[in-house]
């Protein structure tokens, strides 16, 4: 259990407001020094290492996990999240340390922590989700992934893509995994533009929080979405059609490609009906949010129209 006294509790106040590397790290050893145990202090030392340094130094993450979770056993009433220091460090410790394993491909490892982060922050603080089902993704856990999700009581956009892939593996009918796949992509749609590599990622600095979010998402879902051309062809085939329908794609070529695909498949004058219909929204500054929200049902209802009950 860390020892709480005023030099420690300044120490952690410094600590809360502490800016760069350099007074992170030197707040972290001025805590290991008042107390050798201090999950703080050892969290701060190791969020200050380079990253090849810190994989090598997981024990220390470790060591901080178990003292943190002293602190949060030791209390009999529940706290709220965006006012409490230890929850916060608490689950800063996990998500640090689930992440780090899945980045050394300590898969089974990640997946319990990251399962741990989930059920302790039911609010959706920290992206302790996101990493569960990217872990179960990667061990095939398809089966697993629909139970959860099932008693899970947030929505995110790993989740439903996570969804769409095990029903696609459970063999669940074409229909029920092409809502599912309009759903996940409904939830960020710019999202799987740069899943299938239509955009180039964008560089750090021109990152604002909501694109970094979309980059996040993005960058985990990638390996699940290419690991066979079936999956790909299932995402391809909706992303396109929004692309289209919205102007997210636009060179002619790509375009001609697309058009020559619905005119085989016979729903040409569909496509351009529902690209008109989308057009004109866009021309009236109609909200993005709805503009997009508009535009999926319109490539549900042409997927349906190409496809039935067959899927490709």
């Amino acid at each position: 259990m860390p020892k709480f006294n005023e030099k420690i509790e300044a120490l952690l106040n410094r600590l809360d407001a502490a800016e760069t590397d350099e007074e992170i790290g030197a707040i972290g050893k001025a805590l290991l020094k008042e107390d050798p145990q201090s999950p703080y202090g050892k969290l701060a030392v190791w969020e200050v290492l380079g990253f090849d340094e810190s994989l090598e130094n997981l024990d220390l993450l470790s060591e901080a996990l178990e003292e943190m979770r002293a602190v949060i056993e030791s209390r009999e009433i529940p706290t709220f999240m965006d006012e409490d220091r230890d929850s916060q460090v608490y689950c800063t410790i996990l998500m640090n340390l689930a992440y780090s394993l899945h980045s050394a491909d300590r898969i089974e490892e990640a997946l319990e922590i990251a399962g741990e982060l989930s059920n302790f922050d039911d609010e959706g603080y920290f992206p302790g989700r996101e990493l569960q089902y990217r872990c179960m993704l990667d061990l095939d856990m398809y089966r697993a992934i629909l139970e959860t999700l099932e008693a899970d009581p947030l929505e995110t956009v790993i989740g439903e893509h996570a969804r769409a892939i095990s029903l696609m593996e459970t063999g669940a009918p074409q229909k029920e995994i092409r809502d599912a796949i309009i759903q996940a992509i409904s939830l960020a749609p710019d999202t799987v533009f740069f899943v299938l590599g239509v955009w180039e990622f964008p560089e750090d600095e021109n990152c604002d929080e909501d694109m970094e979010e979309v980059v996040l998402n993005a960058n985990y879902l990638i390996d699940p979405w290419s690991k066979d051309d079936q999956r790909l062809t299932e995402l391809c085939l909706p992303t396109f059609m929004l692309g289209y329908f919205t102007g997210r794609i636009e060179d002619p070529k790509e375009i001609d490609t697309l058009l020559q695909t619905y005119d085989c498949a016979g729903i040409l004058a569909e496509v351009q009906e529902s690209k008109a219909k989308i057009t004109q929204m866009i021309m009236s500054d109609k909200d993005p949010d709805e503009i997009d929200a508009v535009a999926l049902g319109e490539v549900s209802d042409m997927l349906d129209l190409m496809y039935g009950d067959n899927f490709v």
